[in-house]
């Protein structure tokens, strides 16, 4: 019985994605209506990646096959978006003021992440701010070398790991590259994001505190469980 539900997640799913690309949502077309509508409805704050976390005075995009694709929304006060941010942008350039991904950045491979990121460029204005922030290799690879054991029996750091039988502290490491069951496609430190803003044109790139930067409503974007696995980046476009 416990199968109906997924079988029934799958069916609507493949109904929504169905039903997108008889609208031609995947088009051309679709996203120069998506740009007008931008342009005439300028947003100022983008969430990326953003799930289940919807944030208000935010556009909140993510892109989930199961989900109907490429149309605006509006949800509790926000607006919602699913679209492939792989693809040009339907935002106007030099237009947007925040981009920002929390746990977001590390499941793209190292050539998407150059992607995202010039996309994410183009849109902002001058002085515009992007942050990401992700698990941290250096954390990871510290804690390790040292022996601190007690940083990989930690509460948070268990269940942010995705294989639950994995136990030792290189199991769990490991475990994190590939964390979601191969969703993670790259595993980032601040000098691996920080070489990726800069090749995107940005500036100013600085590693920052869970609650410092620029960037508001942090306490919404960043939650306080994941602090201890994480690098926290903001930059700037000149």
């Amino acid at each position: 019985m416990s199968r109906w539900p997924k079988r029934v997640n799958k069916i609507k799913g493949f109904l929504k994605y169905a039903n997108s690309l008889a609208r031609l949502r995947y088009t051309a077309l679709n996203d120069r209506r998506l740009k007008k509508y931008f342009t005439d409805n300028p947003v100022e704050r983008l969430h990326v990646g953003c799930g289940l976390s919807v944030l208000p005075g935010w556009c909140n995009v993510l892109y989930d096959r199961n989900q109907e694709y490429g149309r605006v929304k509006s949800l509790n006060g926000a607006w919602w978006l699913n679209y492939n941010l792989l693809k040009p942008w339907p935002w106007p350039e030099n237009n947007v003021r925040f981009v920002a991904g929390a746990h977001f950045i590390e499941h793209l491979n190292i050539n998407q992440c150059l992607k995202f990121c010039r996309g994410a460029f183009k849109v902002l204005k001058s002085g515009g701010v992007i942050r990401l922030s992700c698990p941290d290799l250096e954390i990871y690879a510290r804690n390790y070398v040292q022996g601190n054991d007690q940083f990989f029996a930690d509460q948070e750091i268990r269940k942010a790991c995705a294989y639950n039988d994995a136990e030792t502290p290189s199991q769990i490491f490991a475990a994190k590259a590939y964390d979601n069951n191969g969703a993670h496609k790259w595993f980032h430190d601040f000098s691996s994001l920080k070489n990726i803003l800069q090749r995107s044109g940005f500036v100013n790139i600085r590693k920052v505190a869970r609650l410092e930067g620029k960037t508001p409503d942090l306490s919404l974007l960043e939650i306080p469980q994941r602090e201890i696995e994480t690098v926290y980046v903001e930059a700037e476009k000149p």
